[in-house]
């Protein structure tokens, strides 16, 4: 199963109680999926056709909710992955229109609208709503692992204006696709795609993202402090090979008889020890010395080398 069929058929389980939402919810469903006609004798058909039986079931409901009458058939489509596509089909008279004028299809002077009136997005919880029946509807998401990536198309630009607006009030940044036949609105990041699962109410996909998001900050972190170590026994490496140059030359110019007791300490150490940090070095004078105590020798015994 895919993760985009696992995160539909989480949002298909979630308890749709306020009727408000359910408008919201239905408005993006037959927005997304579906297409209005206008029959003989001032009479209206909706219909909208889906690729999971979930899907269709959770708008089957909604649509039930209202007291209308709706047609349920599949369909064979040999020619997709999915075998079977799943469409609703609702017509009517009066009772169909005022319908679609909830759903926001139709205006109050019974013009067929473009845009979602803001009524039906107003509330916070009827935005997530509508976000979640665009995704049930035409949405795709990648497994959290892969490259990041959530999308929803349609063929309505406004349609995905409204869907982008909605979107940025609960801090959603979703992206429109251009140049291509199918329009569309996507985000790449982690953290909204995340965010997304959560404001629709796929908790489960939203904890594998978090899940993924938490390992990929560990190693990120893991990275750097490796990085970060690697360089520092290069830096040490370079130093200790400086150091060791300066002995060297100490000990060919006849200096060596010169110099003082802590000095001959020191750089007979860092010949013995020529991996070992500042620190370790301090740690094998006897008495043992501070870093800063080392480091001072270190940098005498390379002046007195020229």
């Amino acid at each position: 199963m895919s993760f985009t069929t696992t995160v539909k058929q989480e949002l298909n389980r979630v308890a749709r109680e306020r009727t408000c939402c359910r408008t919201a919810e239905l408005a993006a469903l037959f927005r997304a999926a579906g297409s209005f006609h206008l029959r003989s004798g001032e009479r209206y058909g909706l219909e909208a056709a889906f690729g999971l039986a979930a899907t269709a079931r959770t708008a089957l409901l909604l649509v039930k909710s209202f007291d209308l009458p709706v047609e349920v058939r599949v369909r064979e489509e040999k020619r997709l992955r999915q075998r079977k596509r799943y469409e609703l089909y609702l017509e009517g008279g009066a009772r169909l229109v005022q319908f679609l004028n909830e759903i926001g299809v139709l205006s109050d002077r019974l013009i067929l609208l473009d845009t979602v009136p803001h009524r039906i997005i107003k509330r916070r919880c009827c935005r997530e709503a509508f976000l979640r029946g665009a995704f049930l509807a035409s949405g795709s998401a990648s497994r959290p692992g892969s490259a990041a990536h959530l999308e929803i198309y349609s063929g309505s630009q406004a349609f995905l204006d409204t869907l982008q607006e909605a979107a940025a009030t609960l801090d959603l940044k979703l992206s429109p696709v251009r140049g291509r036949r199918r329009p569309a609105v996507y985000a790449k990041s982690l953290a909204t795609i995340r965010d997304f699962m959560v404001a629709t109410g796929a908790h489960e996909a939203a904890l594998e993202f978090e899940q993924r998001a938490i390992l990929g900050s560990v190693r990120e972190a893991a990275n750097r402090r490796a990085n970060c170590d690697q360089a520092n026994a290069a830096r040490c490496s370079r130093a200790a090979a400086r150091q060791i140059r300066s002995i060297s030359r100490l000990k060919e110019s006849g200096a060596w008889d010169s110099l003082s007791p802590n000095l001959v300490e020191i750089a007979e150490l860092r010949l013995r020890h020529p991996s070992s940090t500042i620190m370790e070095l301090g740690g094998l004078s006897d008495p043992p010395l501070s870093k800063s105590a080392v480091n001072h020798r270190l940098r005498r015994l390379a002046e007195l080398a020229g």
